[in-house]
């Protein structure tokens, strides 16, 4: 198997990289820069280029930093034209918006409304609401009215969790919450032909598609709520149970759209199309059906990015695909670093906050990995001396194999920097599960989209069914062995150094390659340099946890999305319970943290290091109190989450307010702690 010669990566290359690195910067922040930082900015960027042209030596530097700061202004710039969210929770509001998208979801429809209007209050906005499921869906496109407990985006239960009001503020949503009343319609869907009528249509045949994929199960089965992740892109209909078993054994890759399903869906319509225009030998002779057959396989694959919603995982993987498609179309090898890169940074340009999600640095971190392997010769295998009978057998479950472990190895620690955990049993997993998906679920799937238009999709989506039944049996057979998740701490220095480290290693030569392998094994190495903390409080002090043994006891509400994240963002276990509790207040064991009240106060402040009270204290009070750290409600509202470390001769703190308090998106405010943002 023959593998492309490498040549050196330039500036085509590393150019993009340099731009999103960039934006990460920004963002990464914990302040935001002054008007005047950027006008400097500016400046030395022009003076750079002066020099780049007066000093060659400077080029290389000056054109470095040029990208680098324009990839921060172009974030900053978009950051800064983002509409604010709404300024205070309301238990009661009178709503009215048209609707943009709908996700059928377990409990209900979880709505997002354009043009949204809230009685009493000026200006239009962006909103998502869930509806119970016994309201029924609006039509896509149409304005309707309800009554709902509206929110700002809640903050993150951990300093270093995911920022949903970052996430929000730049996808310009201002509010969310849940309906209080059945919706009513007041307008139709447009009937014209713009930008407006277009989406309608487009989520109206992705309604009705999912009806049909969903009718044609029975109620509850997980293998209706796949199917309609792998053609309408959406997961609200998976089994809890589902999701966390695909999560654990490493395969939960395969139930959002991305480069894997473009890929097999773009390469099968490729295949069929090519195939079927060389029956024709008039023109199979005379005209280039290769590249007629990648036209219609990128018009294909367009179809399924609408029809697959449209989301950002989902616009990524169209793009790359889209390039390869192009680049066959152009006689250009589509197996190309400089395509990634462009593709990353086209992501940015669309979506700069993008870039520190996960989907972003795995599925861009994977592609780089894949690519650079292939273009590798130590990847080279001789499969010449095999019969002619074994050899492609050979050839596709090897580069399965070897597939799966470089993106395995290459999203491993943006997983566990994200999620806490790596599946140590994806490899097999991935091995059982993916030609199944490739070979026999995504054609099925594709024959079932293209059937449903005229009523015959049950067929194809029966044929689907088995094989969804087959990665499923794989998916809890695999989350049920022993050891099957690699749990640990990722710190930002560590997922730094891989990211940069994994960009040497598939765009660099010689030293800079040995240079990347060395800033890998450091970043691996920092989960070890990681103290969890002795206690974490989430906003407003609704949910505690302290430490104990080998795991932490919670405290106060139901905080099941609280003990979710902690646990991930730990390493280890969070379970209810473990605090001493009486009429008066509750105390770590140990006593060295206290949930005070009022009448106990005093006593909590003579005896414990930390005390949290979810009232004001007066300035006497908090004055009297002998404890190194009193934290009343006035606090937790301005810090936000905060993972607190009890150190022998100091307490030390990290908060949302250090992170994030002092950019545009940034709000501290206390949560009710319970239940699910």
């Amino acid at each position: 198997m023959a593998q492309p010669p490498r040549a050196e990566a330039g500036w085509g290359e590393w150019g993009p990289w340099l731009f999103v690195g960039g934006a990460a910067a920004y963002l990464a922040l914990p302040f935001e820069p002054p008007p005047w930082a950027w006008a400097a900015a500016v400046v030395l960027a022009c003076a750079l280029a002066l020099a780049a042209r007066r000093l060659p030596g400077c080029a290389g530097p000056a054109l470095a930093c040029a990208l680098v700061l324009a990839g921060g202004g172009w974030t900053a710039w978009t950051a800064h034209r983002a509409p604010p969210p709404l300024a205070e929770s309301l238990p009661f509001a009178q709503v009215s918006g048209r609707v943009e998208s709908l996700e059928t979801r377990l409990n209900g429809t979880r709505v997002t409304l354009s043009d949204a209007r809230i009685a009493g209050r000026e200006g239009a906005m962006s909103v998502r609401v869930v509806f119970p499921a016994d309201d029924g869906e609006p039509r896509p496109g149409a304005r309707i009215a309800f009554a709902a407990r509206l929110s700002p985006p809640l903050p993150p239960v951990h300093p270093d969790a995911f920022d949903l009001p970052r996430r929000a503020w730049f996808q310009g949503l201002s509010a969310m919450g849940s309906a209080v009343s059945p919706w009513r319609e007041l307008a139709p869907p447009p009937d014209d032909v713009g930008t407006a009528a277009f989406r309608a249509a487009v989520e109206r045949a992705r309604q009705a598609l999912r009806g049909r994929v969903l009718a044609a199960f029975p109620p509850g089965d997980a293998r209706g709520g796949i199917a309609v992740a792998l053609m309408v892109g959406e997961t609200g209909a998976v089994p809890p149970d589902t999701l966390r078993a695909w999560r654990e054994s490493g395969i939960a890759h395969m139930l959002s759209i991305s480069g894997l399903h473009m890929s097999l869906f773009a390469g099968f319509a490729f295949l069929v199309v090519r195939r079927g225009l060389a029956l024709v030998p008039a023109l199979a002779l005379r005209h280039p059906i290769k590249k007629w057959a990648a036209a219609v396989a990128l018009v294909l694959t367009t179809l399924y990015l609408l029809m697959s919603g449209g989301s950002l995982p989902t616009q990524r993987a169209w793009m790359m695909t889209g390039a390869a498609l192009a680049a066959t179309m152009l006689d250009r090898s589509p197996f190309s670093l400089r395509l990634v890169g462009l593709a990353a940074a086209a992501v940015t340009l669309l979506d700069p906050e993008a870039v520190l999600g996960p989907s972003f640095q795995m599925s861009f971190g994977a592609v780089l990995a894949l690519i650079a392997a292939y273009r590798s010769p130590l990847l080279s295998l001789p499969f010449r001396g095999l019969p002619a009978g074994l050899r492609g057998a050979a050839i596709a479950l090897a580069g399965t194999f070897a597939t799966t472990l470089v993106a395995t190895v290459a999203t491993a620690p943006f997983a566990l920097y994200h999620f806490g955990q790596v599946a140590v049993h994806a490899l097999p997993a991935n091995l059982l599960g993916v030609p199944v998906l490739g070979l026999w679920v995504m054609p099925w799937g594709m024959a079932a989209g293209f059937a449903a238009p005229f009523g015959g999709e049950a067929i194809p989506l029966h044929a689907m069914a088995l094989g969804l039944a087959w990665i499923d049996r794989v998916a809890a057979t695999v989350a049920a062995w022993p050891g099957h998740l690699w749990l640990g701490v990722m710190p930002d220095a560590g997922v730094a150094l891989c990211a940069v480290g994994g960009l040497a290693l598939c765009l660099g030569q010689g030293r800079a390659r040995l240079l990347g392998v060395a800033l890998v094994a450091l970043g691996f190495a920092t989960p070890l340099t990681v103290t969890p903390p002795d206690l974490l409080v989430s906003p407003g002090g609704a949910v505690l946890a302290v430490r104990r043994d080998e795991g932490y006891g919670t405290i106060g509400g139901r905080g099941a999305f609280a003990r979710a994240v902690w646990r991930a963002r730990t390493g280890l276990p969070v379970e209810p319970g473990g605090w001493r509790c009486d009429a008066e207040g509750c105390a770590a064991p140990g006593g060295a943290v206290a949930r005070a009240t009022p009448a106990s106060l005093a006593d909590d402040c003579a005896e414990a290091r930390v005390v949290i009270a979810r009232f004001p204290v007066p300035p006497p009070a908090r004055a009297a109190c002998a404890a190194p750290l009193l934290l009343d409600a006035g606090d937790l509202a301005r810090e936000g989450a905060l993972a607190i470390w009890l150190e022998p001769t100091r307490i030390r703190a990290d908060s949302t307010r250090a992170h994030s308090g002092r950019r545009p998106w940034g709000r501290s405010g206390a949560d009710d702690g319970d239940d699910d943002p």
